[in-house]
Formats: structure tokens, sequence, C-alpha cells
């Protein structure tokens, strides 16, 4: 099934196949798919020829891995966005401004913060605070 947004896009490219977390130290195969070092090292355990890509099953004579900075440079950047989407979903922020979630915009039916307030996006709209939106 394909993520439903970008950020969860992103969190899903940068996700070995074998330990569906997020790369460490990946490397590339001669096929062209990514692996955790540690992961595709396990897996070919005990194999000294004809190692088969877990992913696709095209088999290689060799054992060649190349590290993949750029993949692990990306890796580091969709952490840090998970990792910021959870903390303002549990404390309730603003996705724009990072500002908490203190008043209730009545034209576009969502909470929103102070910033978003003072914006051109919402001059015009009726806004009241969150809680008085809540008891209605």
């Amino acid at each position: 099934m394909a993520a439903s947004n970008p950020a969860e896009n992103l969190q899903d490219e940068a996700s070995c196949a074998i330990c569906l977390d997020y790369f460490t130290d990946p490397v590339i195969t001669e096929c062209g798919h990514n692996f955790c070092r540690s992961c595709i090292t396990r897996t070919w355990e005990g194999t000294d020829t004809n190692f088969s890509c877990p992913q696709c099953r095209q088999t290689s004579q060799q054992r060649n891995l190349r590290t993949n900075r750029q993949l692990a440079n990306m890796t580091e950047i969709a952490k840090k966005i998970s990792e910021s989407s959870v903390r303002q979903k549990e404390e309730n922020l603003c996705e724009e401004h990072e500002e908490k979630l203190k008043l209730f915009c009545e034209a576009d039916q969502r909470p929103i913060c102070v910033v978003c307030d003072r914006s051109q996006d919402h001059k015009y709209h009726t806004v009241i605070p969150i809680e008085e939106a809540e008891q209605k």
C-alpha cells in the first residue's frame, strides 16, 4: 500500500526491506537494491557464491556491497522529519509555525495557532478559542 503523504513516502524509502527499520550503514547491491550492511550480511551468512538479493532474487557471484552515503544522509533527514511530526502531534502544535493550537477557525473548520490567526489566510475568518469550539 502506498503511503498517503510525502513524509510517509520518505520514511518508507528510508527503510530496509529486511528489518523494516531505518537504514543503518546502508549498502547497495549489484542489482541496485539497498539494505542495512548488517541485515544483508546476516542474510548471506554461510553462503560463498550465488548471493541472492532478498528483494528481487537476482544472484551475483561476488559479495559486492558499496556504501550508500547519500541514502544514509537521506535516512537521517527522514528520521528528523518523523520525530518532528510525532512531537507536533503529541504537543498539538501547528505544522507550519510549531505553535500551540489555541484557536479554531470556523471558516476552515480546523484548529489554528495565534500566528495563523494573524495571517492573510484567516484575516476575514471567524476565529474562536479552541475550548469554546469544543463546547459547541
